[in-house]
């Protein structure tokens, strides 16, 4: 069983992605901000981090930076959710970092986890 760790300063939405993944058969993990994404990632080392971009204490792409100077997080791949994925800019060529706008489905949440896990 592959693990999510779910890193978003919305509660709620935070919960209702981890019950809609636990349902397909992922285990997943929850951090509130990307310092304690760091934090957990270290010590579970999941199979997929799907972050929030814009957080409080530590946002999504300052989690991805720290990620990568790690070499054993550094190649978990990231699912980032994005109200301006078209903005994104130069992290858009990161090879570890996919986008979802946020409103996505869960069948476009699900698609995008079991892309990154067989690349």
């Amino acid at each position: 069983m592959k693990t999510v760790l779910i890193v978003d300063d919305e509660p709620a939405f935070r919960k209702a992605l981890a019950a809609s993944l636990k349902v397909r058969g992922y285990n997943t993990l929850e951090a509130e901000d990307g310092m304690a994404g760091l934090d957990i990632a270290a010590k579970n080392r999941p199979d997929v981090i799907l972050s929030d971009v814009n957080m409080d204490n530590m946002n999504g792409f300052m989690m991805v930076e720290n990620l990568q100077q790690e070499p054993m997080l550094a190649r978990i791949p990231v699912i980032m959710m994005t109200a301006q994925a078209q903005g994104a800019g130069a992290w858009q060529s990161e090879a570890n970092i996919t986008y979802l706008d946020k409103g996505f489905s869960t069948q476009q949440l699900v698609a995008a986890i079991e892309g990154v896990l067989k690349k």
